[in-house]
């Protein structure tokens, strides 16, 4: 068999979906053989020496004929040395051992099988441009919660985990699992299979509720919590949260403008395009249909995806809680912002009282 078809390479910075990649190559390799013929090398190192003696053993049996006959797989497991870190591709020594490996996977006995796989991947070194011709290559990359859109593509990736265990979810228990957890596949199978267990074989609706029990908040959750809170009106709760991020060490103008800004923009642009164009927030299709049928002045308020689409998720989430939000109210709360956002940054006002002063402002009817 051909070298290229007979390693296997899964790397990218979703940890969890290189690993499952790898696992189930692994398994498809591996089936019907002797599990004594294979072997799976646990690819953590420490230090240089470490990393080169890792990668030694590895080239050591794949040389090595599998001693029962037939098929053998070596699967070099979680290697923390194949990115820029001084125990990784900085060092001279494992460039030359990773150039020994590449060398080695051009001609590996008949029936051996190379599997790798890696959080990180040094892509500027020569060894990555020789392997990617001498292995197929996966990159499994997390999805950039920075740019507009994210949650819907989040979202499509939780539904898409959530098949195989016949897991659904109502469309608000999904917002908040959504925003609950970070970008990381394998935190969200991780939470998926908690509400398995916890809705037992007869129940695989997942609902609001469920996910407020069940699912951990990552950091990135908290920032939309605090968003939550101050959507319903929830002072306390808003308070408590921002009280803790503060008492964490997160910075007041982040939690400004990573939490409270975003939201109270959305709620101005949601409650101006209602009243102006008489949407509803009824349902997602329909609104996002009706968005995208807005006329160029109203599509200039929307916020849009890296490919140019309407970001539709926020907004709508937006639009959902405006209820009895006047215009002139969200107007208002837009200008207490920007006053807030000032006095963080230029005056030496106490900032846990500018936070606490503005979302009383924005929690009050």
């Amino acid at each position: 068999m051909a070298a290229e078809c007979a390693s296997f390479v899964f790397f990218g910075s979703d940890e969890g979906a290189s690993a499952a990649a790898a696992q189930k190559k692994y398994a498809e390799l591996t089936e019907g053989t002797d599990e004594w013929g294979n072997e799976t090398i646990d690819g953590v190192a420490a230090t240089v020496d470490e990393a080169v003696g890792i990668v030694s053993r590895t080239i050591d049996s794949l040389q090595m004929m599998n001693m029962f006959g037939g098929r053998k797989v070596v699967w070099l497991r979680g290697a923390t040395f194949m990115g820029d870190s001084p125990q990784g591709t900085r060092s001279e020594a494992v460039q030359d051992a990773l150039a020994r490996l590449v060398d080695c996977l051009g001609n590996l006995p008949a029936e051996t099988f190379f599997l790798l796989s890696a959080a990180e991947m040094d892509k500027r070194r020569t060894f990555f441009k020789k392997l990617s011709a001498a292995a197929e290559m996966k990159e499994s990359s997390k999805i950039d919660i920075s740019k507009p859109g994210w949650e819907s593509e989040v979202a499509g990736l939780v539904v898409r985990m959530a098949k195989p265990h016949g897991i659904t979810f109502d469309s608000d228990a999904l917002d908040l699992f959504v925003h609950r957890v970070n970008e990381s596949s394998r935190q969200i199978a991780n939470e998926l299979a908690k509400l398995d267990v916890y809705l037992g074989p007869d129940r695989r609706q997942v609902n609001l509720r469920d996910v407020d029990l069940m699912v951990a908040v990552s950091r990135n959750g908290i920032i939309f919590e605090i968003s939550r809170a101050i959507e319903n009106g929830n002072c306390h709760q808003a308070l408590r949260l921002v009280n803790e991020q503060l008492d964490h060490g997160e910075q007041p103008v982040s939690i400004m403008r990573a939490a409270i800004v975003p939201t109270v923009r959305n709620r101005f642009c949601a409650r101006l395009l209602m009243d102006t164009y008489r949407l509803s927030p009824g349902n997602y299709r329909a609104f996002e249909g009706a968005l995208n049928s807005l006329p160029e002045e109203g599509r200039k308020l929307l916020p849009t995806k890296k490919d140019g689409t309407v970001n539709a998720f926020g907004m709508f989430n937006a639009a959902k809680t405006c209820g009895r939000l006047s215009l002139k109210k969200a107007r208002r709360d837009l200008q207490a912002c920007a006053v807030a956002d000032r006095q963080l940054v230029s005056t030496q006002l106490d900032t846990r009282d500018v936070l606490h002063k503005l979302i009383v402002t924005l929690t009050t009817a």
